[in-house]
C-alpha cells in the first residue's frame, strides 16, 4: 500500500527569517504561502520543543508538495549553523531545478551568496542509458545546503507545470546521507511506506566529486525514491570514505538550524505509523490533533527512520 507520495516539505531551522526569505522569495521567487504559530502542546508532544514554534511556509507556484518549512523555535538563538558534507550521515542538501546553473551562478554570486565551486557536470550511468546532469552547491542561509540542478531530462515539477517559464522549481529532491541503503529504502520503499524505487546506482565521477567536495576516487551509490508527488528521496552512500560525523541526532526541531526533518501527508496516519515500527523505525509521538499553517486541520505524529532521521507524519481531518 502506498502511504506517501513524496515529501511535502522539508523543515529548515532558523534563527532569522529575513536571509531565509530573502533568498527563497527574494531570489528564487518562492511565495510566503502562510505564517503563524504551532502551539505549545504539539510543539512539546511532537517536536519535543518548549513554547510556540513561528512558521512560516515557503512553496513554488503554489505546489503543494517540495515545500520549506521556515521553524524558528524558543531557544533558536542558542542554536549554531553549519553546512552538512556529502560524506556525513543524516540531512544534507535541498535540491531544486534550475533553468540555467550558470545564469543561477552569476545571480547567486552576486546577492553575496557562496559556493562550494563552480556548476559541474556529470554522468550517471544508469543501465545502458547515461543521463546528463549539471550541478552547484550553494552554502544558503544558516546552515542550509541547496543544490541547484540543470539536467537535460528534468523530471515533471508542480512549479513548471504551473508556470514553464519560471527559472526555479519546488524542491525536486532531499538528501540524506546513511550507512544501511538497503534499510532505508526498505523504510520508503515499496514494503514500507510506498515509495518506488527509480533507481540504485553505484558511480565513480569526477565531476561529482568535485562538486561534492569528494576525494577523487571516491565511489557513490544513489538511491532514488519517488512517489507521485515531486519531492523525492535521494539516499547516498560514499562507499570508500568513512563517514566524519553522525548529524542525525542533532538534525531535528529546536536542536539545529538548516536542514532539521521531512514531513509527509499521508491518507492513513494510523496505518502508516504502523509501517514505521514494522519496519524497524520508532514512533516519537502518538498523534494529535492540531490546526497549524503546515498541517491545517490535521492528525499529526513524529518518528525516526531506522538510523534516526528525524520526519513527521500527518493526516488531513
Amino acid at each position: 500500500m502506498t502511504f506517501i507520495t513524496g515529501v511535502t516539505g522539508a523543515f529548515v531551522g532558523v534563527q532569522d527569517f529575513a536571509p531565509h526569505l530573502e533568498f527563497w522569495s527574494g531570489e528564487l521567487g518562492w511565495d510566503n504561502c502562510k505564517s503563524g504559530v504551532i502551539s505549545a502542546e504539539v510543539a512539546k508532544k511532537v517536536y519535543n520543543v518548549e513554547g510556540e514554534i513561528e512558521v512560516k511556509v515557503l512553496c513554488a507556484a503554489g505546489s503543494d508538495t517540495g515545500q520549506v518549512y521556515l521553524f524558528r523555535t524558543q531557544n533558536a538563538d542558542s542554536l549554531t549553523a553549519r553546512h552538512p558534507h556529502t560524506s556525513e550521515l543524516g540531512f544534507h542538501a535541498l535540491d531544486l531545478y534550475t533553468k540555467d546553473s550558470a545564469a543561477t551562478y552569476q545571480q547567486m554570486s552576486k546577492a553575496g551568496h557562496k559556493w562550494v565551486r563552480e556548476p559541474e557536470a556529470y554522468q550517471v550511468p544508469l543501465g545502458e542509458t547515461v543521463v546528463e546532469i549539471t550541478e552547484a552547491f550553494l552554502f544558503g542561509p544558516e546552515g542550509t545546503a541547496v543544490v541547484f540542478v540543470e539536467a537535460k531530462n528534468a523530471r515533471v515539477t508542480k512549479a513548471w507545470e504551473a508556470n514553464p517559464n519560471l527559472p526555479y522549481t519546488e524542491l525536486t529532491s532531499v538528501v540524506c546521507g546513511v550507512r544501511d541503503l538497503e534499510g532505508l529504502t526498505a523504510f520508503f520503499g515499496p514494503e514500507g511506506l510506498g515509495m518506488a524505487k527509480w533507481y540504485d546506482v553505484s558511480f565513480t565521477s569526477e565531476g561529482l566529486n568535485k562538486m561534492a567536495q569528494l576525494p577523487a576516487d571516491a565511489e557513490i551509490t544513489l538511491v532514488f525514491l519517488a512517489g507521485e508527488s515531486t519531492a523525492r528521496i535521494e539516499v547516498i552512500k560514499v562507499n570508500n570514505v568513512e563517514p566524519p560525523r553522525d548529524l542525525r541526532v542533532e538534525q531535528r526541531p529546536g536542536k539545529a538550524l538548516g536542514h532539521a526533518g521531512w514531513s509527509f501527508k499521508t491518507h492513513d496516519l494510523d496505518g502508516a505509523l504502523e509501517v514505521v515500527t514494522k519496519q524497524g523505525g520508532v514512533v516519537l509521538s502518538a498523534p494529535i490533533v492540531t490546526d497549524d499553517p503546515i498541517h491545517g486541520k490535521a492528525r499529526l505524529a513524529s518518528a525516526e527512520t531506522p538510523e534516526g532521521a528525524f520526519i513527521e507524519l500527518w493526516e488531513s481531518i
